[in-house]
């Protein structure tokens, strides 16, 4: 059994998202991780994966198969398994998702001490005191959390888990509008913050009002994050329609890889 290490996770299925995405996040992981790492992909399909691929655990409602194309509320539900991963995977020791939608830019070493607590993006793009006192985000329950990045120590999310399945009615429904809807309300006093520096959003900077440059490269942040905004102010760019030559470099891994650490 593998101990005292960080585990990756993310999830494929479908067909939104090639083989690619998942093994570009694996690399970038390889390149800006330096301590030892499990990295797994959750997925109903692993041809073309380059890194360890498991089944979606077919748990009643939060596979795709018992949902996708037959409700439109909570769109990425499937996203709760992730955190029975140290029952469904066997590992110890810490944990953390990504999307396949981001893009690592520096050295995420530091990951190793973070996730002691359980953390989540808390965005500083938004307006956090405007926002909380506007009616309508209280009534579709917005969020200012991103979920893009998580990270969390062995067991500390399971109630997570187990919260999505036993109440499933009510959260889906309540929460319609994705997990980070879910995360922000009903979780709120569990989630720490991952450092506001760390992550910034290519389609709404790094803070909010003070940096309203969208759509720009910023070389400090750890990560990149190309999350479909719901308040959109500007197009919002998908990874796959990025023209920004160096985020393509650190996405395409025209630099050199480094050879997987187990």
């Amino acid at each position: 059994m593998r101990k005292n290490m960080i585990n990756f996770v993310c999830i494929k299925w479908g067909s939104k998202y090639s083989p690619d995405y998942v093994n570009n996040l694996y690399r970038m992981v390889q390149d800006n991780y330096h301590k030892d790492f499990t990295f797994t992909c959750y997925t109903d399909d692993s041809t073309g994966l380059n890194c360890d691929a498991v089944d979606i655990p077919d748990v009643n409602p939060l596979h795709p198969k018992y949902w996708f194309g037959k409700e439109n509320y909570c769109w990425d539900r499937s996203k709760f398994i992730v955190f029975n991963s140290h029952n469904f995977l066997g590992y110890e020791g810490k944990w953390c998702y990504f999307d396949l939608d981001i893009i690592i830019q520096n050295d995420i070493t530091d990951l190793d001490e973070l996730a002691l607590k359980p953390r989540i993006v808390h965005v500083k793009w938004d307006n956090w005191n405007k926002r909380l006192h506007e009616r309508l985000f209280i009534d579709i329950r917005g969020t200012l959390y991103n979920s893009s990045v998580m990270c969390w120590n062995k067991d500390q999310c399971e109630h997570i888990f187990w919260d999505a399945i036993q109440e499933e009615d009510m959260i889906f429904r309540t929460f319609y509008k994705g997990t980070d809807n879910y995360h922000f309300w009903r979780q709120r006093d569990f989630w720490n913050n991952i450092p506001f520096e760390w992550a910034y959003s290519y389609n709404r900077g790094m803070t909010h009002p003070t940096d309203l440059e969208t759509h720009k490269y910023r070389e400090e942040p750890k990560f990149c994050l190309f999350n479909v905004d719901s308040n959109p102010s500007k197009k919002q760019i998908k990874i796959d329609e990025l023209e920004d030559e160096t985020l393509l470099r650190l996405w395409h891994g025209n630099n050199h890889s480094k050879s997987a650490r187990y």
